[in-house]
Protein backbone atom coordinates (compact mmCIF):
# COMPACT_ATOMS: atom_id res chain seq x y z
CA UNK A 1 0.00 0.00 0.00
CA UNK A 2 1.37 3.70 -0.67
CA UNK A 3 2.59 5.47 2.28
CA UNK A 4 0.30 8.36 2.80
CA UNK A 5 3.15 10.87 3.62
CA UNK A 6 4.82 10.20 0.49
CA UNK A 7 1.27 11.45 -1.26
CA UNK A 8 0.97 15.31 -1.19
CA UNK A 9 -2.87 16.65 -0.33
CA UNK A 10 -4.59 18.17 -3.14
CA UNK A 11 -5.89 21.57 -2.03
CA UNK A 12 -8.28 23.54 -4.60
CA UNK A 13 -10.89 26.75 -5.09
CA UNK A 14 -13.04 27.28 -2.48
CA UNK A 15 -10.85 25.67 -0.15
CA UNK A 16 -11.56 22.10 -0.84
CA UNK A 17 -8.93 19.81 0.31
CA UNK A 18 -8.34 15.71 -0.87
CA UNK A 19 -6.41 13.67 1.56
CA UNK A 20 -4.94 10.51 1.31
CA UNK A 21 -5.48 8.27 4.62
CA UNK A 22 -4.02 5.16 4.31
CA UNK A 23 -7.21 3.17 4.26
CA UNK A 24 -9.55 5.89 2.57
CA UNK A 25 -9.93 9.29 0.91
CA UNK A 26 -10.61 12.68 2.69
CA UNK A 27 -12.86 15.17 1.14
CA UNK A 28 -13.17 18.44 3.10
CA UNK A 29 -14.66 21.50 2.31
CA UNK A 30 -15.96 24.39 4.85
CA UNK A 31 -17.71 22.44 7.56
CA UNK A 32 -17.95 19.51 5.91
CA UNK A 33 -15.80 16.47 6.14
CA UNK A 34 -16.40 13.23 3.76
CA UNK A 35 -14.91 10.30 4.71
CA UNK A 36 -14.60 7.67 1.23
CA UNK A 37 -13.03 4.28 2.17
CA UNK A 38 -11.06 2.64 -0.87
CA UNK A 39 -13.33 -0.32 -1.24
CA UNK A 40 -16.11 2.32 -2.35
CA UNK A 41 -13.88 3.90 -5.15
CA UNK A 42 -14.02 2.23 -8.85
CA UNK A 43 -11.40 4.94 -10.39
CA UNK A 44 -9.29 8.86 -9.71
CA UNK A 45 -8.62 10.59 -12.63
CA UNK A 46 -7.83 14.19 -13.45
CA UNK A 47 -8.60 16.29 -15.90
CA UNK A 48 -6.71 19.60 -16.33
CA UNK A 49 -6.84 20.91 -12.57
CA UNK A 50 -9.69 19.08 -11.51
CA UNK A 51 -9.55 15.23 -9.65
CA UNK A 52 -12.85 13.58 -9.52
CA UNK A 53 -13.27 10.45 -7.35
CA UNK A 54 -15.53 8.18 -9.03
CA UNK A 55 -17.49 6.07 -6.63
CA UNK A 56 -18.78 2.03 -7.24
CA UNK A 57 -21.92 1.71 -8.15
CA UNK A 58 -24.47 -1.18 -9.65
CA UNK A 59 -25.15 -1.86 -12.71
CA UNK A 60 -27.34 0.71 -14.54
CA UNK A 61 -26.85 3.56 -11.40
CA UNK A 62 -24.56 6.68 -12.28
CA UNK A 63 -22.00 6.45 -9.89
CA UNK A 64 -21.96 9.50 -7.30
CA UNK A 65 -18.27 11.74 -7.71
CA UNK A 66 -16.55 13.87 -5.52
CA UNK A 67 -14.54 16.42 -7.32
CA UNK A 68 -11.91 18.74 -6.57
CA UNK A 69 -10.97 21.58 -8.79
CA UNK A 70 -8.41 24.36 -9.10
CA UNK A 71 -5.35 21.81 -7.83
CA UNK A 72 -1.43 21.60 -8.42
CA UNK A 73 -1.02 19.72 -11.45
CA UNK A 74 2.14 18.75 -10.16
CA UNK A 75 0.67 17.30 -6.78
CA UNK A 76 -2.61 15.47 -9.01
CA UNK A 77 0.11 13.91 -11.38
CA UNK A 78 1.38 12.42 -7.57
CA UNK A 79 -1.43 11.75 -6.19
CA UNK A 80 -3.91 10.29 -8.99
CA UNK A 81 -1.46 6.93 -9.71
CA UNK A 82 -0.20 6.62 -6.10
CA UNK A 83 -4.79 6.53 -4.66
CA UNK A 84 -5.24 4.08 -7.94
CA UNK A 85 -2.33 1.58 -6.82
CA UNK A 86 -3.59 1.57 -3.76
CA UNK A 87 -7.21 0.82 -4.47
CA UNK A 88 -7.99 -3.48 -3.76
CA UNK A 89 -8.24 -5.51 -6.40
CA UNK A 90 -12.17 -5.80 -7.83
CA UNK A 91 -13.88 -8.63 -7.98
CA UNK A 92 -17.34 -9.69 -10.29
CA UNK A 93 -18.93 -8.98 -7.03
CA UNK A 94 -18.22 -5.39 -6.91
CA UNK A 95 -20.12 -4.49 -10.06
CA UNK A 96 -23.52 -4.69 -7.04
CA UNK A 97 -21.88 -2.79 -4.81
CA UNK A 98 -23.19 0.94 -3.69
CA UNK A 99 -20.05 2.90 -3.21
CA UNK A 100 -21.82 5.14 -1.42
CA UNK A 101 -23.43 4.02 1.34
CA UNK A 102 -19.48 2.98 2.35
CA UNK A 103 -19.35 6.50 2.82
CA UNK A 104 -19.56 8.65 5.48
CA UNK A 105 -19.97 12.46 5.81
CA UNK A 106 -20.00 14.97 9.06
CA UNK A 107 -20.74 18.05 9.30
CA UNK A 108 -18.75 20.41 12.42
CA UNK A 109 -21.66 22.85 14.56
CA UNK A 110 -21.55 26.17 13.93
CA UNK A 111 -19.36 27.92 16.38
CA UNK A 112 -21.70 28.94 18.94
CA UNK A 113 -21.43 32.87 20.56
CA UNK A 114 -19.87 33.43 23.43
CA UNK A 115 -21.62 34.90 26.20
CA UNK A 116 -18.13 36.20 27.31
CA UNK A 117 -17.61 38.57 24.40
CA UNK A 118 -21.56 40.23 25.14
CA UNK A 119 -20.54 40.79 28.55
CA UNK A 120 -17.12 42.17 27.80
CA UNK A 121 -18.47 44.42 25.25
CA UNK A 122 -21.32 46.00 27.33
CA UNK A 123 -18.22 46.29 30.75
CA UNK A 124 -16.16 48.02 28.15
CA UNK A 125 -19.19 50.51 27.30
CA UNK A 126 -19.97 50.98 30.92
CA UNK A 127 -17.10 51.54 31.48
CA UNK A 128 -16.81 54.73 28.97
CA UNK A 129 -19.86 56.54 30.80
CA UNK A 130 -19.00 56.00 34.32
CA UNK A 131 -15.77 57.49 33.82
CA UNK A 132 -16.89 60.31 31.55
CA UNK A 133 -19.67 61.30 34.16
CA UNK A 134 -17.03 60.69 36.49
CA UNK A 135 -14.94 63.68 34.78
CA UNK A 136 -18.14 65.54 34.36
CA UNK A 137 -18.86 65.60 37.86
CA UNK A 138 -15.63 66.86 38.98
CA UNK A 139 -15.58 69.16 36.49
CA UNK A 140 -18.88 70.82 37.31
CA UNK A 141 -17.72 70.61 41.37
CA UNK A 142 -14.75 72.95 40.23
CA UNK A 143 -12.48 70.53 40.55
CA UNK A 144 -10.80 70.30 37.09
CA UNK A 145 -7.62 68.49 37.80
CA UNK A 146 -9.61 65.97 39.15
CA UNK A 147 -12.03 65.78 36.22
CA UNK A 148 -8.89 65.25 33.89
CA UNK A 149 -7.45 62.53 36.45
CA UNK A 150 -10.85 60.78 36.57
CA UNK A 151 -10.84 61.01 32.80
CA UNK A 152 -7.41 59.48 31.75
CA UNK A 153 -7.13 57.32 35.14
CA UNK A 154 -10.16 55.76 35.43
CA UNK A 155 -10.61 53.98 32.33
CA UNK A 156 -7.40 52.19 32.82
CA UNK A 157 -7.99 51.18 36.31
CA UNK A 158 -11.69 50.19 35.75
CA UNK A 159 -10.36 47.78 32.71
CA UNK A 160 -8.22 46.01 34.31
CA UNK A 161 -10.06 45.56 37.39
CA UNK A 162 -13.42 44.13 34.58
CA UNK A 163 -10.45 42.07 32.89
CA UNK A 164 -9.43 40.79 36.19
CA UNK A 165 -12.98 39.97 37.38
CA UNK A 166 -13.45 38.13 33.67
CA UNK A 167 -10.51 35.98 34.34
CA UNK A 168 -11.57 34.79 37.31
CA UNK A 169 -14.92 33.27 36.42
CA UNK A 170 -13.55 30.81 33.89
CA UNK A 171 -11.45 29.84 36.60
CA UNK A 172 -14.23 29.32 39.07
CA UNK A 173 -15.84 26.72 35.95
CA UNK A 174 -12.88 24.69 35.69
CA UNK A 175 -12.42 23.97 39.45
CA UNK A 176 -16.60 23.30 40.27
CA UNK A 177 -17.50 22.45 36.92
CA UNK A 178 -15.39 18.78 36.99
CA UNK A 179 -16.53 18.10 40.13
CA UNK A 180 -20.56 19.25 40.11
CA UNK A 181 -21.48 19.01 36.62
CA UNK A 182 -21.76 16.62 34.16
CA UNK A 183 -18.37 15.96 32.13
CA UNK A 184 -18.40 14.40 28.26
CA UNK A 185 -15.19 13.77 25.81
CA UNK A 186 -14.79 16.23 23.40
CA UNK A 187 -12.96 16.20 19.90
CA UNK A 188 -10.84 18.65 18.55
CA UNK A 189 -12.05 20.59 15.17
CA UNK A 190 -9.34 23.55 14.51
CA UNK A 191 -6.06 24.59 16.07
CA UNK A 192 -4.86 28.09 16.48
CA UNK A 193 -1.65 28.61 17.96
CA UNK A 194 -2.06 27.30 20.91
CA UNK A 195 -5.56 27.39 21.04
CA UNK A 196 -8.39 25.03 19.62
CA UNK A 197 -11.67 24.73 19.29
CA UNK A 198 -13.30 21.36 20.23
CA UNK A 199 -16.75 19.81 19.81
CA UNK A 200 -19.09 18.07 22.12
CA UNK A 201 -21.88 16.34 22.65
CA UNK A 202 -24.21 16.61 25.28
CA UNK A 203 -26.08 13.63 27.01
CA UNK A 204 -29.55 14.82 25.27
CA UNK A 205 -27.43 14.99 22.10
CA UNK A 206 -27.13 18.47 21.43
CA UNK A 207 -23.81 19.38 19.61
CA UNK A 208 -21.94 22.41 21.03
CA UNK A 209 -18.45 23.81 20.74
CA UNK A 210 -16.06 25.23 22.61
CA UNK A 211 -12.99 27.66 22.24
CA UNK A 212 -10.21 27.81 24.47
CA UNK A 213 -6.68 26.73 25.38
CA UNK A 214 -5.33 23.55 23.67
CA UNK A 215 -5.49 20.56 26.11
CA UNK A 216 -3.08 17.99 26.35
CA UNK A 217 -3.83 14.79 26.02
CA UNK A 218 -7.79 13.36 25.44
CA UNK A 219 -9.95 16.73 25.61
CA UNK A 220 -13.11 16.85 27.76
CA UNK A 221 -15.95 19.36 28.27
CA UNK A 222 -17.62 20.24 31.96
CA UNK A 223 -20.69 21.63 31.35
CA UNK A 224 -24.08 22.43 34.09
CA UNK A 225 -27.28 20.39 33.33
CA UNK A 226 -29.54 22.83 31.53
CA UNK A 227 -27.03 25.57 31.25
CA UNK A 228 -24.87 24.96 28.05
CA UNK A 229 -23.60 28.81 28.66
CA UNK A 230 -21.97 27.03 31.60
CA UNK A 231 -19.49 24.85 30.63
CA UNK A 232 -15.42 24.56 30.63
CA UNK A 233 -12.37 22.63 29.69
CA UNK A 234 -11.10 20.31 31.61
CA UNK A 235 -7.42 21.37 32.27
CA UNK A 236 -4.87 20.34 34.66
CA UNK A 237 -4.90 21.77 38.08
CA UNK A 238 -1.34 22.86 37.10
CA UNK A 239 -2.98 25.11 34.34
CA UNK A 240 -6.17 25.78 36.74
CA UNK A 241 -3.74 26.98 39.50
CA UNK A 242 -2.02 29.59 36.55
CA UNK A 243 -4.79 30.72 35.65
CA UNK A 244 -6.12 31.97 39.56
CA UNK A 245 -2.92 33.57 40.02
CA UNK A 246 -2.90 35.48 36.75
CA UNK A 247 -6.57 36.23 37.53
CA UNK A 248 -5.40 37.65 40.93
CA UNK A 249 -2.42 39.58 39.81
CA UNK A 250 -4.83 41.22 37.42
CA UNK A 251 -7.02 42.41 40.05
CA UNK A 252 -5.24 43.59 42.27
CA UNK A 253 -3.66 45.53 39.69
CA UNK A 254 -6.77 47.12 38.37
CA UNK A 255 -7.80 47.92 42.28
CA UNK A 256 -4.54 49.53 42.30
CA UNK A 257 -4.80 51.22 39.54
CA UNK A 258 -8.10 52.88 41.20
CA UNK A 259 -6.80 53.44 44.39
CA UNK A 260 -4.22 55.35 42.56
CA UNK A 261 -6.69 57.43 40.25
CA UNK A 262 -8.74 58.02 43.34
CA UNK A 263 -5.33 59.54 45.91
CA UNK A 264 -3.92 61.75 42.82
CA UNK A 265 -7.81 63.19 42.50
CA UNK A 266 -7.85 64.20 46.19
CA UNK A 267 -4.37 65.06 46.49
CA UNK A 268 -4.92 67.58 43.97
CA UNK A 269 -8.29 68.81 45.54
CA UNK A 270 -6.04 69.50 48.37
CA UNK A 271 -5.70 73.52 49.33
Amino acid sequence: MSNPSLIPVLRGSRGTLLQFTGDALTWRRDATEVTIPLQAIAGVRTEGRTVTVELLAPAGTPPAVHRVDGVSQAAAAVFVPAVTAALPERTEEDGTVDGSALVSSYTEPEPEHDPWEHMLRNVAIGIGVLSVASAVVAWILGDLGGAIVVLLGAPIGLGITAFGISASYPVFLQCYLPRFGITVEAKELRRYLGNATYAYTELDGAQRTIYGSKVSGVPYVAYAAGRPDRRTLCYSPLKTAGDFVFALLVLLVGLGALAFVVFLAVVMNLP
